[in-house]
């Protein structure tokens, strides 16, 4: 079976999804976006996704409703789920944060860069590692 190509995208800030939108049409390759603009909406989703279509999940920290915690805190606890890789993606950076994110099944932690430039690198690196190479259970 080929890798998972699509991306759940759990983001408020309507800025920083086309910003990520744009960074994923620089890719060479075709991936599927689904953006919701917080944890619940995500959530309440869920029902309807096939966990073996998707790659990732990107959470943002600062949501409203269901923040970015309680969002991979439920995602672990669904049996479907709990086992798609969670990048947090936010534009917050402290320790305390990454730890809180580590401790409740994030798989990676990536601050937002602030040049289009850059965050079309780490769009890459993300799709590359987390679509293209990482192998996972389904």
């Amino acid at each position: 079976m080929d890798n998972p190509t699509s991306i759940l995208f759990a983001e408020d800030n309507p800025q920083d999804v086309r910003l990520l939108k744009y960074a994923l049409s620089q890719l060479d390759s075709q991936v599927n976006l689904l953006h919701y603009p917080d944890g619940q909406e995500l959530l309440a989703a869920l029902p309807d996704l096939y966990a073996a279509t998707v790659a990732c999940v990107l959470v943002d920290l600062n949501m409203p409703f269901v923040n970015g915690f309680e969002l991979i805190t439920q995602l672990r606890a669904n049996e479907d789920f709990r086992h798609v890789p969670i990048i947090v993606f936010t534009n917050t950076n402290s320790n305390e944060e990454r730890l809180r994110c580590y401790e409740s099944g994030a798989n990676a932690y990536v601050p937002k860069p602030l040049e289009i430039e850059e965050l079309v690198k780490v769009v890459k690196s993300i799709f590359d590692f987390w679509v293209s190479t990482n192998t996972r259970v389904i």
